[in-house]
């Protein structure tokens, strides 16, 4: 548990330092709460109520942008359940790299990806890198087609980490919509994402679907007029063959708060 600790506070310093670092046009960190429990339990479903506490951060420069999330997760048993997992995305602009427009039909801009994603517990770490789409969507604040290649660099079991697997591809769209009711401000947002089957250290692992779109009211402005500051919702996470397991699908709709800067 020591270790998920220093992970998160190691996240929160980075999170804090980027946007000065990167000479940042557009920055936006948050802290979030999800609470839930899922409505099956099994193997990869822990029982009873998860904790999620999230530290997520996104920032623009001229050539590029900065996408990380890191999760502490936690849950009414005291042993299946506690573990840090993180994501880190670094993109360059085609577009500006080359001075060029080279937008076409949906596309205002391809950026090349680099990534990261990394797990405590299960001593999980792949290489992501891809390409991005940036999408012109109407009324969207922001729409994203990712492509990646997933490449496994964890311990795998005889580090006592789960299987390795064969380099698998990954396809992601995230998204943010936001939209008035009267005078409420919400916004629905996420992203569904796609891994192919792959061969493991153990046999054949599935293909994964996950989904997790989140709808926010932004009860600061209501109640302040301080957008974007305090934000309450829902979020929903619908996972198929999570992990890898065939068969192992998840429904766990959770209450979302959101503190944003």
């Amino acid at each position: 548990m020591e270790r998920v600790r220093k992970v998160f506070w190691w996240a929160v310093l980075v999170g804090l330092a980027v946007p000065a670092s990167a000479g940042a046009q557009f920055s936006r960190t948050e802290f979030q709460y999800q609470g839930g429990s899922a409505w099956v339990d099994g193997v990869v479903s822990p029982p009873g109520f998860q904790h999620v506490f999230t530290l997520q951060h996104a920032s623009a420069w001229s050539h590029g942008s900065n996408f990380f999330f890191v999760d502490m997760v936690c849950c009414d048993d005291p042993v299946s359940n506690r573990d840090a997992y993180l994501e880190w995305y670094s993109h360059l602009s085609l577009g500006a790299l080359s001075g060029n427009d080279i937008s076409f039909g949906p596309v205002r801009n391809v950026n090349v990806i680099g990534g990261v994603n990394w797990g405590s517990q299960s001593r999980f770490a792949k290489l992501t890198p891809g390409i991005q789409f940036q999408l012109d969507l109407p009324g969207f604040a922001f729409a994203n087609l990712d492509l990646v290649y997933l490449v496994d660099v964890g311990a795998g079991l005889e580090g006592g980490g789960v299987p390795k697997a064969d380099p698998m591809l990954g396809v992601d769209f995230n998204w943010a919509y936001p939209f008035q009711i009267g005078e409420a401000s919400l916004s629905i947002e996420g992203h569904g994402e796609w891994q192919s089957p792959a061969d493991n250290e153990v046999g054949r692992q599935p293909y994964q679907v996950l989904v997790q779109p989140q709808i926010r009211y932004d009860l600061g402005k209501a109640m302040s007029g301080v957008e974007n500051r305090v934000l309450i919702g829902t979020e929903l996470q619908v996972w198929r063959n999570k992990f890898g397991v065939e068969g192992a699908h998840e429904f766990l709709p959770q209450f979302l708060f959101v503190f944003g800067f």
